[in-house]
């Protein structure tokens, strides 16, 4: 972590597509950052969860079943399983938090069970433990997963720098090294076999020797597997400069690594990017930009010249293309910038800052996938609109998997077939309907390959309006913008109906409400065809949030208790700050148990981002002594919902146990901080009367026993 404050510090010193949406599956949920994560398997948008237990300051991995079910994750350094808990022999598997590419998961081609972690070493440890895999058998710990072999070394000393590419043929993975200090490239070869451990060397572009942080970086690999770029972080003892990033030709048939390109652009570092879906554009990411570049150009100068920058006011470091065919990219904190268009040249990528609001912090870098994880160019499906008011699709499977094929389609309306390529007529057509297709290989390593699309009979995700607003409050002025504006048909006609008997026909408009109060706005859009007619009706609550909102009063509280605090006023969003202490700062009531005296603040905001902050004092009193409620509530209101002796610090809890009436105990812990929730067995207790009995230990060791009774009130 001290080499990303560093790099923090050097930082700071410098001054689509036709409605068809690709779902991969195995990518489907994101873990991140300080336990951050993104769930893509919901839709239209990714949904923000807290519920990660993992820290990644930088490089991760996750991998989903075929269903888009979490299965595990990691840092390189720890896994988790599906029930966010460290798998069984999950720790201390190889690579060091603190790589930019810690690790990636690589499905064992041919057997669902198993799955390999490659992991790298971190400029911290001189990047001395190199490159190693661990092996996961999801039939371990009663389907948890297990990791059955770790630490195994594959070369040593490494970079940070680590990816995976498929092969030609669909099934196999080659796993791509550098070696340190060098122009060397290594690629392992992943098939039903296993690891073969004789890699294929690639010695082409830059020697990576001038200093030691151009062994921290990334490699990227386009989704169609033809090319990859090397990135490399700038000399942090040397401020200003510029770095440069590499592409080479890639044959994933063979594994060679050719025809280096050097990309520089005087004043500019570099230190990530990512591929746009059709692996034409590729977007290198810097301070507060993401830069676009047409990536298959001939040659370095013209790719040079191809540039577009794509300003942010965030540091951007990670960038990964997600299941919904966009880029997302990763500032340290709660909101991460999207491309939502990335295949498009230009400003029409609809670049957005801080468009992706998130539960938890992010911080370095996002999950690493397999490049074709998002979007497979070999195994899968082509759409084809036949007919857009009566819903008929034309549907081509596509698959370079060898041996005879079978293909299984499920249309997502009941129906299903089991052709190449079928047409198919969605009722009604104006649905949005899951498409998944199976393909099957009787070449028993190459099993089974799902595919999942989500299809808009209607042939354009346009047909649907949809649009998103940002407000002044208390101006009242407010800016209206459609989502997705690349949508160039002339031929629609967009009319706003703002609820105060205003409308408008400008593609954004801006307007201003003169009373507060929550409008309904209606997007309708017209076309020459009457059966893409449609309209979108949004609550805009342009609330005076200021003299409703309220918060809790100041409290006085002892040391280990916990209280629920509220906050209440017209806004939907809620964030509490310091988060210390707090089990969820981001809904109006959480609860609190800080340590110290704390002035908890709480910023109430509305949609349009109309917002107002309270503020709150816990006062924490110390205890001299043992203290032990003589009742509590287990009502799940936030007030003495759970028995908790209260303890001065000076001493140190033995045991805590209650007994009932027949002396019979009903609960019992060592732990500090943790109560009773006056349940036994999952089923809450009758009220009345119980007996406690307290042991603890003062500072010299002395035991202390006490007892008591409470009252439990239902």
């Amino acid at each position: 972590m001290k080499r990303t404050v560093t790099i923090l510090l050097f930082i700071f010193a410098f001054l689509y597509y036709s409605g068809v949406t690709v779902n991969a599956q195995k990518n489907n949920i994101w873990y991140f950052g300080a336990q951050s994560g993104l769930d893509f398997n919901a839709s239209p948008a990714p949904v923000a969860t807290g519920n990660s237990v993992m820290i990644a300051d930088e490089g991760c991995s996750s991998i989903c079943d075929d269903n888009g079910r979490l299965l595990f994750y990691t840092n390189g350094v720890t896994v988790y399983n599906r029930n966010h808990t460290e798998m069984l022999n999950g720790s201390s598997i190889g690579g060091n938090i603190s790589a930019f590419q810690s690790g990636i998961i690589v499905p064992y081609p041919g057997n669902p069970n198993l799955y390999y972690i490659f992991t790298s070493d971190a400029i911290e440890n001189s990047y001395a433990n190199g490159y190693r895999y661990s092996v996961v058998d999801m039939a371990g710990d009663n389907g948890n997963g297990a990791v059955t072999s770790k630490n195994n070394l594959l070369i040593a000393p490494g970079t940070e720098r680590l990816a995976a590419c498929r092969h030609a043929n669909g099934t196999d993975v080659w796993v791509i090294t550098n070696d340190h200090n060098s122009n060397t490239f290594r690629a392992w070869l992943v098939n039903c076999s296993g690891i073969q451990y004789a890699a294929v060397v690639s010695s082409v572009g830059e020697i990576m020797n001038q200093h030691e942080s151009m062994g921290v970086g990334a490699i990227r690999i386009s989704p169609d597997g033809k090319q990859i770029c090397q990135t490399h972080f700038p000399d942090l003892t040397v401020p200003g400069g510029n770095n440069f990033f590499q592409i080479f030709d890639f044959d994933n048939l063979t594994g060679i690594i050719s025809n280096p390109k050097k990309i520089s652009v005087p004043g500019i570092n570099y230190i990530n990017g990512e591929y746009a879906p059709n692996s034409q554009l590729f977007y290198a990411v810097r301070l507060n930009a993401a830069d676009q570049f047409q990536i298959r150009l001939a040659s370095a100068a013209n790719i040079i010249s191809s540039r577009i920058s794509l300003s942010s006011s965030n540091n951007l470091f990670g960038a990964q293309l997600a299941p919904d065919g966009k880029i997302y990219l990763s500032p340290t904190g709660l909101a991460l910038d999207v491309i939502n268009n990335p295949d498009v040249a230009g400003t029409g990528c609809n670049y957005r800052i801080a468009q992706q609001p998130l539960l938890k912090p992010a911080m370095l870098g996002f999950p690493a996938f397999v490049n074709d994880a998002s979007v497979s160019p070999y195994n899968g499906f082509m759409v084809q609109i036949l007919d857009s008011c009566t819903g008929r699709v034309q549907f081509s499977g596509q698959s370079n998997l060898s041996g005879i094929l079978s293909w299984q389609w499920d249309f997502g309306d009941g129906n299903t077939s089991a052709l190449q390529n079928p047409v198919h007529t969605f009722v009604p057509a104006r649905n949005n309907y899951t498409v998944t297709l199976k393909i099957t290989s009787s070449v028993a390593c190459n099993g089974a390959i799902a595919k999942m699309k989500t299809v808009s009979p209607t042939g354009s995700v346009f047909s649907k309006p949809d649009f998103r607003y940002f407000g002044g409050c208390d101006s009242g002025y407010i800016r209206f913008e459609i989502i997705n504006p690349v949508d160039t048909n002339s031929a629609r006609k967009y009319t706003w109906y703002f609820d105060d008997g205003t409308s408008s026909e400008e593609l954004n408009p801006k307007h201003i409400y003169n009373q507060p109060g929550v409008y309904n706005v209606k997007l309708k859009i017209k076309t020459t065809t009457a059966c893409l007619d449609d309209s979108t009706t949004k609550a805009v609550d342009m609330a005076d949030l200021t003299g409703t909102a309220s918060i809790s009063p100041d409290q006085v509280i002892f040391a280990g208790q916990t209280i629920k605090l509220f906050a209440t006023g017209p806004g939907t969003h809620f964030e509490w700050s310091p988060a210390s202490g707090l089990d969820n700062p981001f809904i109006a009531s959480p609860k609190a148990s800080p340590l110290t005296t704390t002035t908890y603040k709480v910023r109430i905001s509305t949609d349009v981002g109309c917002f107002v902050e309270r503020s709150v004092k816990l006062t924490v009193v110390e205890l001299d002594d043992i203290y032990v409620p003589t009742g509590f509530t287990p009502n799940n209101d936030g007030k003495n919902d759970l028995l908790i002796p209260l303890m001065a610090s000076k001493y140190s809890l033995k045991e805590f146990s209650v007994y009932n009436r027949w002396g019979q105990r009903v609960y019992t812990t060592a732990t500090t901080g943790e109560g009773w929730n006056g349940k036994q067995n999952g089923i809450v207790n009758d009220s009345g009367v119980y007996i406690w009995v307290l042991k603890a230990a003062d500072e010299a060791g002395k035991l202390i026993e006490k007892k008591g009774t409470v009252m439990l009130i239902q």
